[in-house]
């Protein structure tokens, strides 16, 4: 029998550094890309570094996050490109 290897990627903080690539001026503020808060689909999908440092985490939502830090900034997803 051989031994099984399971490679796993976390790709959330990626999707948060790619927006920064289109806002470089946000680099060092907390960012969040988040699902359309009007939609009702508002919940964290990606953030970055400087947001983790006010503990904003994946999947909660917009509002829950922007308790933890009120200035949180938001950018969409960019799914079609």
């Amino acid at each position: 029998m051989r031994d099984r290897v399971i490679f796993h990627c976390d790709c959330n903080s990626f999707y948060a550094s790619v927006e920064l690539l289109r806002h470089p001026q946000l680099r060092d503020v907390p960012v969040a890309v988040s699902g359309s808060v009007d939609d009702r689909h508002g919940i964290i999908l990606a953030k970055n570094e400087a947001a983790k440092r006010y503990k904003v985490q994946t999947a909660e939502t917009v509002w829950q996050a922007r308790k933890k830090y009120p200035n949180l900034v938001l950018l969409p997803p960019h799914r079609a490109e």
